[in-house]
């Protein structure tokens, strides 16, 4: 497991946040977690999740849309085809539209099928739309392969935009599935993850 700052935050102060390259420098950043990654003895290349939310979602749906060694991936609450971000380091350069081409993030997480992709939402942000507007979308592209089977939506209705309990553990179930991980001696007898080994740190600690 890698998790990594982004750009001008945390510990990856090399560079502003508002940084006009700074999607670019954290797509690039990505990548090369996957060679640090992919270069370890026991990795195993067949099985590579990558999940995040917000700008982490961005960075989940954009690393899986241009290298494929992104084997499963999990955007939470940021697929949307009518919001592109808040910050140079979701909208680029812009990487949406151009003089010659307009796109928003639902063209761009259908570039994932038809490798397995679960998409999180909730009611209460820009991914309200997502049962009805970017899912049947991207279900369509993933059909043309074939595996509309690939490509699920997890709707939290009530929820905000966060990377809250119930998120996670739609996102575990999925990886597990498909990443084919052994869910013994974690697994509560509701089916539910157990979360409780770890330990949230306050945030004055953190």
């Amino acid at each position: 497991v890698f998790l990594c700052d982004m750009v001008g935050r945390g510990e990856s102060k090399q560079v502003n946040h508002h940084n006009p390259q700074a999607l670019t420098l954290q797509l690039w950043n990505s990548m090369r977690v996957l060679d640090f990654l992919l270069g370890l003895p026991d990795a195993d290349p067949t099985r590579v999740g990558m999940t995040g939310a917000s700008g982490g979602g961005t960075q989940t749906f954009l690393c899986a849309a241009v290298d494929e060694r992104v084997t499963v991936s999990a955007p939470v609450v940021m697929v949307s085809s009518w919001v592109f971000g808040g910050c140079e380091c979701e909208i680029g350069l812009p990487i949406h539209r151009g003089p010659e081409y307009a796109s928003n993030n639902a063209e761009i997480a259908a570039l994932a099928a038809p490798r397995p992709q679960l998409i999180v939402s909730c009611g209460t942000d820009w991914t309200q739309t997502v049962p009805t507007r970017e899912f049947p979308y991207i279900r369509n592209i993933y059909q043309l392969f074939g595996r509309a089977d690939n490509v699920r939506n997890v709707h939290l209705a009530t929820e905000s935009h966060d990377y809250g309990t119930s998120k996670r553990q739609a996102v575990y179930a999925f990886f597990a599935e498909h990443l084919n991980l052994k869910r013994e001696g974690v697994v509560l007898p509701n089916g539910r993850i157990d979360e409780a080994p770890n330990t949230v740190e306050a945030d004055e600690t953190l």
